[in-house]
């Protein structure tokens, strides 16, 4: 066994459980869920799935992500659209506000830095 924290096959994964929405509703609240393997001096890493839905975000945190799968939209109230398809890897900055539409369910891999 690894000393090293570890989550092997995230795509695989298939033991995901519920958790709190990453943000706000912007009508029906989509299923999320998570399965986390690394949390301490507030860093904290794991995978998260989102089912097609918006949210709005406005986060305390800086997180970087990397997508694994699905096809999600992102709008900063600035208006500038992002979109990011498995394969692709962006951060949040802390302070990031705007719009999430996920298109097609979303799996990424993150690291949260608090």
């Amino acid at each position: 066994m690894s000393s090293l924290p570890l989550q092997q096959q995230a795509l695989a994964l298939n033991d995901l459980q519920a958790c709190p929405s990453f943000g706000e509703p912007i009508g029906e609240l989509p299923k999320q869920s998570y399965s986390g393997f690394y949390e301490k001096d507030g860093i904290s890493m794991g995978t998260w799935e989102c089912e097609p839905g918006k949210l709005r975000l406005n986060l305390a945190v800086t997180e970087f992500c990397h997508i694994i799968k699905g096809h999600w939209i992102l709008t900063a109230d600035s208006g500038e659209v992002t979109e990011v398809k498995a394969g692709d890897s962006f951060a949040f900055d802390k302070g990031w506000q705007g719009t999430s539409e996920v298109v097609e369910t979303v799996r990424k891999v993150y690291t949260i830095i608090e």
